[in-house]
């Protein structure tokens, strides 16, 4: 308490200082509440501090002279919580300002999509393609806004936006081999009606969501597996928009069969449903496309499309994995395995990853690299549990992946999965994979082929030393 508060005092609170004792600064509180001031005391817990409260107190409706101490300077989300407490008896509220903590994967993609409205993410399956999509969906219908606390300020230690960001609405489509024109942009599709069922136009989410934005509303539209469909056919004509200087410019005449063509009403703008059959895309409609690199089931890109995106690779991890995994990056793999812990676990798995795939990449090219989720659930709290969980990422994830990719290519498979050549074979190891010795009663087919050993049952001494070879530590 100080007589004379001012800016850089501590405390607004009005009193005399003389205070020594428990019931005078109670009586003190309650003169200087009876005079009509609401004080609220400000806990203020900053992200990147563990153990720290920064305190302050604000007053509601200040009286002349106090009114750097208002609680009009607290954040609006503040704001709305002191006038929600109760007043008449001691209340609290909490509130998580500011969202989540800032994405270096989403700002770099949200920087590309406002040079270029149109986004392609390529990259090989488990590189988190499917989670920076739905981060991005995150940011678009329940947008972060920035909310700063200087702790070095008393009082007027906060910074917020003028306006908060407006929520946009998102979609997200997968494509495949069904998906169509009719699906997407607008057709005549089945409508169910009370018990009746009729054929009306019907607007996929490209329209919906144009409608909606052409208002300045932000929107979001996710293609997924963007190849496993017959792209250029399902955006037929509307491909002609896409480019960023044809945003809000180009038009192109909609199929309306004669029919009024209406959004659903979430999607309307000032109340309005319908949509003019000469159709634009607006710029603020981000259209974000996503497909696995190693696919080979499906054709390629049309260049027309391609040539529209800016495209981005997305590849394996190896940082992430380990920060993920809680790696000792600073342990040494060569210790005895009676002085690992789990962290030495981690920082093998990490090794285990980038070994396989610098020989995938060194036989097969960048496009099948294994993501870093094939590894990213590897846990134990013993050295032991941890290795075991290794192991089972590897035998039912590692293995069987390169399997099935690799059906007809035992050399190409024996040399990503480390089993040495043909002219080594034998008829037993303990190795994960090795080349099985022919038998020479099979005359005809007697030829060495490929054995895989499950390895997550082993004892635990033979399985460090097989994933450090496997890894190549």
């Amino acid at each position: 308490m100080t007589p004379d508060p001012d800016p850089s005092s501590v405390t607004p609170l009005r009193g005399n200082g003389v205070a020594r004792t428990d019931v005078d600064a109670i009586a003190a509180i309650d003169s200087f509440n009876q005079a009509g001031h609401l004080a609220y005391l400000v806990a203020v817990k900053l992200k990147d501090e563990d153990d720290v409260l920064h305190v302050r107190t604000y007053l509601k409706d200040p009286s002349a002279g106090l009114e750097f101490a208002s609680t009009d300077l607290l954040p609006r989300e503040v704001q709305k919580l002191v006038d929600s407490l109760n007043v008449s008896v001691p209340s609290c509220a909490s509130r998580i300002l500011g969202g989540q903590a800032p994405d270096p994967a989403v700002d770099a993609a949200i920087a590309k999509l406002e040079e270029n409205p149109n986004l392609l993410l390529i990259g090989p399956p488990g590189t988190g393609k499917s989670v920076l999509l739905d981060k991005l969906v995150q940011h678009v219908t329940n947008p972060d806004f920035e909310v700063t606390f200087d702790p070095d300020e008393i009082y007027d230690a906060w910074s917020e936006p003028e306006d908060e960001p407006g929520a946009g609405k998102a979609a997200t489509v997968v494509f495949h081999p069904s998906y169509s024109y009719d699906n997407l942009v607008v057709g005549l599709l089945p409508k169910v009606k009370g018990k009746e069922v009729q054929v009306g136009v019907s607007t996929g989410p490209l329209v919906n969501l144009a409608h909606y934005a052409s208002s300045g509303n932000p929107a979001l539209l996710v293609l997924d597996e963007f190849n496993r469909g017959n792209a250029a056919a399902i955006l037929g004509d509307t491909l002609a928009l896409l480019d960023k200087d044809k945003r809000d410019v180009a038009h192109v005449d909609l199929p309306s069969y004669g029919l009024p063509i209406d959004v659903p009403e979430e999607f309307a703008v000032d109340k309005s449903v319908r949509v003019a059959s000469r159709f634009g895309l607006p710029r603020n409609l981000w259209i974000v496309a996503a497909m696995n690199s190693s696919d080979r089931s499906v054709a390629p890109l049309d260049a027309a499309l391609r040539r529209r995106f800016s495209i981005v690779e997305i590849g394996p991890d190896y940082e992430l994995l380990a920060a993920q995994l809680s790696a000792d990056l600073d342990a040494d793999l060569s210790d005895p395995w009676s002085n690992w812990t789990p962290g030495h676990v981690a920082s093998l798995a990490v090794e285990l990853l980038r070994g396989i795939n610098a020989r995938i990449e060194a036989s097969l090219g960048r496009d099948f690299l294994l993501g870093h989720s094939n590894f990213w659930h590897v846990a134990g709290d013993s050295a032991e549990d941890a290795l075991r969980s290794l192991a089972s990422a590897w035998d039912l994830r590692v293995v069987q992946t390169m399997r099935l990719a690799l059906q007809d290519d035992d050399d190409t498979l024996a040399f990503i999965l480390n089993a040495g050549k043909p002219e080594d074979a034998v008829a037993s190891s303990s190795h994960a994979v090795w080349w099985l010795a022919a038998d020479p009663a099979h005359e005809q087919f007697a030829r060495p082929r490929l054995a895989f050993n499950p390895i997550a049952g082993m004892p635990s001494d033979e399985l460090h030393t097989e994933l450090s070879r496997l890894a190549g530590v």
